[in-house]
């Protein structure tokens, strides 16, 4: 595929799971609000022959209207609390690849980056 176009949306989110880092520091879980900084990405493959006569393969703006669709609520309570499964980075990223590969044709990952700690997780399927 000769071309990759990717989306993002930003946000603070608890993911409320043990750290054991914090756990180390004596600190306790972080409270609703006080999350850390998350940078959801979806990646969109393409090649040249798919460009339209205007130069693209896709509405990036419906695009990303999409994602933050798919993590509507992800910022207001702690993710274990959202979700049915354990939202490890992980889980998290392929249930959303889940949730957008009939909304973005060609996804290629789903990736959710922790700002504040500086790790990235992506999803890819195959």
């Amino acid at each position: 595929m000769s071309f990759l176009v990717e989306v993002e949306h930003r946000f603070r989110a608890v993911q409320g799971l043990p750290s054991p880092v914090r756990a180390r520091q004596g600190l306790s879980l972080l409270p609703p609000g006080h999350g850390v900084e998350v940078v959801v990405r979806a990646g969109v493959t393409f090649d040249d022959e798919q460009l339209t006569g205007r130069g693209w393969f896709f509405d990036t703006d419906a695009a990303s209207a999409e994602l933050v669709s798919c993590c509507a609520g992800l910022d207001q309570r702690p993710w274990t609390e959202v979700f049915e499964f354990r939202p490890t980075f992980e889980l998290v990223a392929r249930h959303l690849f889940g949730l957008l590969t009939p909304r973005l044709p060609q996804l290629a990952y789903v990736e959710i980056r922790d700002v504040d700690f500086g790790v990235t997780t992506r999803y890819r399927p195959g």
